[in-house]
This record gives structure tokens, C-alpha cells and sequence, in this order.
């Protein structure tokens, strides 16, 4: 295998994938790149127990159609270091030893054979659904789920991200009991019905590469995988065991009816500062009337204790309400809307927090358990 490609596209393109390997891999095999040339394209393939990713970069002088397994951390660092140039790459097909011919000069390094190379299978081509998401639409609906997914053991389908999806709208949803997010882009036209669940470690590894992506996201899957095919990239991963819970029946059908409309980023602030005087439980206190909302947070063992007031407008019976801090900053901290509304109905069931005003194609909702005050 021989061929000459841009360094500085190389490092790129295997920065990326390098965050798929994982540091102790099931197969010994998947700690490294998979190289394959085929005519004048270089296919290069990460793989871990969970999620396959390959890239296609354009070579020259390709000497035939060849697989090699290529150890990536000496490569990435040496490549990083090196300044934008056209290198030859040549692996032997023998011994696999590996050597890159720079401007500078020349590296070595030892290889591996492709042959014992293995990946999981593809989609079952009669039990496969497709669609396809804006970019910027899929990279929100991760951004706005991915911190509520839950880290499960026993329940593995709740440790990802759930697409629920309709002719007429793409839902996503995240849960860990305590707190649920829902996400839905009704500017979307699937134009089918049908589910699948992406699990957290490829939902963070797929948020990296959308945010340099302004395009259509292909995205195919069956019952045990999922494909996102991306202008660059192809991802290929592997859906946790189980059903996702029935998420629709904890959210109340006709909302809550008690209105708080507060600014967000003074709440935000606030509860940032009075949370560091909660105890080891992290409770917020929030009692709510007509025209303010007052946080508080107390220690008794360490005898601390801090309280914020904030103007809102409120409509409902005067309330006290408590909430997990650390819940409760992170709804604050994941939403964008400069004016929140929370519902509420009493301080034993949950809230809901979504924009008071809502953005077209987007309908957002996040629902969080109360505490025992």
C-alpha cells in the first residue's frame, strides 16, 4: 500500500475519529485506524463496542487497492506537529512496517494485518427505516437532551437518547427518573413512524462533528443499529436493549395550571450563588407569590444559609416548592430562551419548564420532580 495525501487533512479527519477508539477495546484491534485504498480514495474506519465511524479522504498515486491497521497515537502526534504538506504513506504488505515520507524527511513505525480486522454487522436491509434532519436541527435536539440521559445499569435503554418519530414531526427525548426533556422539531417531515434510541457516548461523539456541519443528516436504522451518513463522516452504532419508557404518560396532558414567567438568566444566577449553601441533599426552596420568587438554601450543620429575591409574574396560589439544585441549574443552563415559564399545579408533582415564547419549528419541555421541602 502506497499513496500521498495532505497532512493537514489526514490529522483532521483522524482527529475526529480518534475519539471513537476506546482506551481499553474489546477487540485489541479496535485501539487502532483501519486504512484501506481504494483507487484514489483512502477509507479510514475507528471502531469500539458500541459505534463504527469511517471517513473517505482523496489520495494520489495510489498503488493499489490495500488494508493495513495503522496504531494512531504516534501518527496523530506526529502529524500534528508537522506543517501542511503532501506526505507518502507506504505500508508493507508483508511485515506491515509503515513509512511516512515528508518535505523533512521520513518515519517509521510498526503496523498490524487487516485480516483479523472485525466490526459489526450492517442494517438489515428488510427491517430498515430512513430519514433525513437538518444538521442544525439534530445538533440542538442533542444539545438540548443529552445531560438528562440517564446512567442506568439495569434499565440500559434509558442511558441514551429516544427518537420518537412521527409523519410529521421528529421527537427527542432524554429521562433519568428525576427529570425528563422533550424536544421536538415540528418543522420536520419524517413521513414515517418509527423509533430508536442513540446511546450516550455516540450521541457526544456525533454533537462534535454537527457543530462544524451545515447540511442534511441521512440517517438510516433498524432494531439494533443506527447510521448517520454526514458530507464527511459515516457513524454507525449500536442501540441499547429494551424499550424506552412511556414517556407521554408522566407528562401532564393539559400542563399545569399555575403560570411563573421569570427571566432565565437571573434565575440562573441566582440559584448558581444560593445553591453553595445548600446542605449534602442540595436543596432549593422556592417560595413563589404574585410578583416574586424567593430562593433559598440552608445548611443547619454548618449553620449557612443564603436567600434571593427575583421579580416575576405569576398567576396562581402562592406556592412553596422545593427543587434538587443541581437539577434545576442544569434546565436553567440548557435552555437559550431569554424569558422561562415554569408550571406548576402543586409542591407535590412536577414542573415544567419550556420558552414562554416558543421559536418556529421548535416545542421544548423539560419536567423535573420536586423535593420534600
Amino acid at each position: 500500500m502506497k499513496f500521498k495525501v495532505s497532512s493537514g487533512d489526514l490529522d483532521r479527519r483522524l482527529s475526529v475519529l480518534g475519539r471513537v477508539i476506546e482506551s481499553k477495546p474489546v477487540v485489541p484491534l479496535w485501539g487502532h485506524f483501519l486504512f484501506e485504498t481504494k483507487g484514489d480514495s483512502l477509507i479510514v474506519t475507528a471502531c469500539s463496542s458500541d459505534v463504527v465511524m469511517n471517513t473517505e479522504l482523496s489520495v494520489m498515486d495510489s498503488e493499489g487497492d490495500a488494508r493495513a491497521v495503522v496504531p494512531g497515537g504516534k501518527l496523530m502526534e506526529y502529524l500534528k506537529k508537522l506543517p501542511e504538506q503532501p506526505i507518502e504513506i507506504s505500508i508493507n504488505d508483508e511485515n506491515h512496517a509503515i513509512q511516512i515520507s515528508t518535505l523533512m524527511g521520513t518515519s517509521t513505525q510498526s503496523g498490524e494485518s487487516a485480516e483479523e480486522w472485525s466490526q459489526p454487522k450492517s442494517l438489515n436491509p428488510d427491517d430498515t427505516n430512513t430519514l433525513a434532519v437538518s444538521s442544525q436541527s439534530l445538533l440542538n435536539g442533542i444539545s438540548r437532551t443529552a445531560y438528562a440521559v440517564a446512567n442506568d445499569t439495569l434499565r440500559p435503554a434509558m442511558n441514551g437518547i429516544f427518537f420518537d418519530i412521527e409523519p410529521t414531526m421528529l421527537t427527542m427525548v432524554s429521562t433519568d427518573s428525576h427529570r425528563l426533556v422533550r424536544y421536538c422539531r415540528t418543522d420536520a417531515q419524517p413521513g414515517i413512524t418509527a423509533s430508536f434510541i442513540l446511546n450516550k457516548r455516540p450521541a457526544a461523539l456525533l454533537k462534535g462533528v454537527l457543530d462544524k456541519v451545515d447540511s442534511m443528516v441521512n440517517i438510516s436504522f433498524d432494531h439494533k443499529y443506527v447510521v448517520f451518513q454526514l458530507p464527511l463522516y459515516t457513524m454507525t452504532c449500536l442501540q441499547p436493549e429494551g424499550a424506552y419508557p412511556a414517556y407521554r404518560s408522566v407528562i401532564p396532558p393539559n400542563g399545569n395550571p399555575y403560570k411563573l414567567i421569570v427571566n432565565r438568566q437571573d434565575l440562573a444566577n441566582a440559584v448558581s450563588r444560593v445553591v453553595l449553601f445548600s446542605d449534602n441533599t442540595k436543596l432549593l426552596r422556592l417560595d413563589i407569590s404574585s410578583n416574586s420568587v424567593e430562593i433559598t438554601a440552608q445548611d443547619l450543620d454548618l449553620s449557612c444559609k443564603a436567600k434571593e429575591s427575583l421579580a416575576c409574574d405569576y398567576q396562581g396560589e402562592d406556592m412553596t416548592i422545593g427543587f434538587k439544585g443541581a437539577f434545576f441549574a442544569d434546565i436553567l443552563s440548557n435552555m437559550e430562551c431569554q424569558e422561562l415559564e415554569i408550571s406548576l399545579s402543586d409542591p407535590a408533582r412536577s414542573a415544567l419548564f419550556s420558552p414562554a415564547l416558543k421559536r418556529d419549528g421548535e416545542d421544548e419541555l423539560m419536567l423535573l420532580m420536586p423535593m420534600k421541602v
